[in-house]
């Protein structure tokens, strides 16, 4: 056989450009619609048909499937849709990335079109050198369109001419006349492919090209389209490895659902390769068998979603058994939208999980100033003060491991290429990670305070508990209006106004105090210790207000 080294590293390369081009024009076209492409996601309702066009119209856009069923997973991990709602989305998916394989098809193997990629990225440049960020963004899908038809060239010219070589030829020949066992061996042969490469489109790619050339029958290419179906659910499923109970029932629910088509359309096998060589003949005119595999993923995953979307209830209630929840815990600053190392979503729609994060962040941080509220309730020296100082330390240990996995997150989502909107606010973001950890701080160093004073048994005097009563009620009303605009993500003139008054009114009342102490006379040794832990108190309040202002400036930030 005359098929060295090379000219298998030729058809790896092919098979890689093919897929990074698609991925460029993916990427491209998700910076282009930024903040719409958020909004249509963000807007799903408990409508399962919206859900359905929603997932047919992004998997349209973005050009695969595994994409928009990754994208489901991370927002079912971040609590932003329910697992009803992803079920539709992902049964709409299955029916977008048909179009792949209707593009390839047509335009593909029909004439040249590898000889115009090269004006195609001559056209871009001036998209590139644009100062307008959605300008440059066409620019990358322009190049990732050209990319994507240069690698399926490639691919069509680097696989081994099987006819010019009888002895391959002859086994490929061997395992394809033994009846529907060549249907199942193909098949998991298109589904260990789709696996290996992560890309049911590479997979449609290899199957058209053995069957335009005659290599294999098109019964047996319809079989890698069924194997690929199956493969294609390896994407989402190691994406929700790390993620929580929901977010794994969502991609066990695209595994079921693909299974469960796959394993009707083998069932039905040849009588549906028959009944899609009717449809393809009455559509076109005439038979083709690379129309008729598109044709074949298009009529499946049609019926599929035809059968599926009335039974959604029923698929939640099963993955919902096969995976159930587990018994709470204590979660306090354990990352519930995000997992560690990030779970893999494309760049724009990962900001939704992490503005989700960052909002769970200041609520727990928010649960830390309650324990201090509670330790100044205790007596001075018990059993619970000394339980709620632990739960305090460990609460900011969790804290500080927490602000390094958001940020880290946030570092991993800038680096896959956002819109300018979407930079904007992972910057944003990284600044409130980066303040709420700071609050978490003093707060951490008022139960150190705490503590200190209850060990050298020092009590306030009433007008001093008084004042840090009331300081602590001033600091609470800023945390809360702080949570509210978080939650919200309130950019309005009104949310700044009240967080800068409250901050004045936190300022002013420090000062009063300061004031009061200068003018005492008092210097005796007990009044000294008084004067420092309470001061301490009244100081840390006092930052705690400057670090909410902080927060609240960098939802503003423009």
């Amino acid at each position: 056989m005359n098929y060295g080294w090379i000219d298998f590293l030729t058809l790896v390369g092919s098979v890689g450009l093919f897929l990074y081009g698609m991925k460029l024009m993916s990427e491209g076209l998700q910076k282009i619609a930024g903040d719409s492409l958020r909004r249509v996601l963000a807007a799903m309702t408990s409508n399962r048909f919206a859900g359905l066009l929603t997932g047919i119209l992004v998997t349209v856009l973005v050009q695969s499937s595994s994409a928009t069923t990754v994208m489901v997973v991370s927002f079912v991990n971040a609590g932003l849709i329910t697992l009803e709602q992803s079920m539709a989305v992902i049964f709409g998916a299955n029916v977008g990335t048909t179009l792949t394989a209707w593009i390839i098809a047509l335009f593909g193997f029909k004439f040249n079109i590898a000889a115009l990629v090269i004006p195609l990225i001559a056209f871009s440049i001036p998209f590139f050198n644009s100062t307008s960020n959605k300008r440059r963004s066409w620019g990358e899908f322009i190049i990732g369109f050209a990319l994507l038809f240069l690698g399926l060239d490639s691919l069509n010219h680097s696989v081994p001419d099987l006819k010019a070589n009888p002895e391959i030829f002859a086994v490929l020949q061997q395992y394809s006349e033994m009846g529907f066992l060549s249907a199942l061996f193909f098949a998991l042969i298109g589904m260990i492919l789709t696996m290996v490469v992560q890309a049911s489109s590479a997979t449609f790619a290899i199957a058209l090209i053995m069957v335009g050339r005659e290599w294999i029958p098109f019964e047996l290419a319809c079989a890698m389209v069924i194997g690929a179906h199956i493969g294609t659910c390896i994407t989402p499923v190691l994406a929700a490895l790390s993620a929580n109970t929901m977010a794994k029932r969502a991609a066990m629910g695209h595994l079921l659902f693909n299974v469960f088509g796959s394993i009707w359309a083998l069932a039905l096998f040849y009588p549906f390769c028959d009944l899609v060589k009717i449809v393809t003949e009455w559509t076109f005119g005439s038979f083709t068998a690379d129309m008729g595999v598109a044709m074949f993923h298009t009529l499946m995953a049609t019926i599929n979603l035809m059968v599926m979307i009335w039974l959604t209830g029923a698929f939640v209630k099963l993955v919902s058994k096969i995976m159930p929840e587990k018994k709470s815990q204590d979660e306090a600053f354990t990352l519930k939208f995000i997992t560690k190392g990030g779970i893999a979503a494309t760049g724009e729609l990962s900001i939704l999980p992490a503005k989700k994060e960052v909002s769970n962040y200041a609520e727990e941080t928010y649960k830390m100033f309650g324990h201090i509220r509670s330790m100044m309730a205790e007596p001075l020296g018990s059993e619970r003060q000394l339980e709620l100082f632990e739960k305090v330390k460990g609460l900011e240990n969790k804290s500080d491991e927490a602000e390094m996995e958001i940020a880290g997150f946030l570092n991993q989502v800038s680096g896959k290429g956002l819109s300018q909107e979407g930079e904007l606010e992972a910057h944003r973001l990284f600044k409130m990670v980066d303040e709420l950890e700071s609050i978490a701080d003093s707060i951490y160093h008022m139960a150190i305070t705490l503590k200190a004073k209850s060990d050298q048994r020092v009590l306030l005097n009433q007008s001093q508990n008084i004042d840090l009563t009331k300081m602590m009620s001033l600091t609470d009303a800023a945390l809360v209006h702080m949570l509210k605009v978080v939650s919200n993500d309130d950019r309005s003139q009104r949310s700044l106004d009240i967080a800068y008054n409250n901050e004045d009114e936190i300022n002013n009342f420090r000062s009063q105090i300061r004031n009061s102490i200068f003018e005492e006379r008092t210097l005796d040794d007990q009044n000294y210790q008084q004067r420092t832990y309470y001061m301490d108190m009244i100081s840390e309040c006092e930052k705690v207000g400057d670090y909410i202002v902080n927060v609240i400036n960098a939802i503003h930030d423009k």
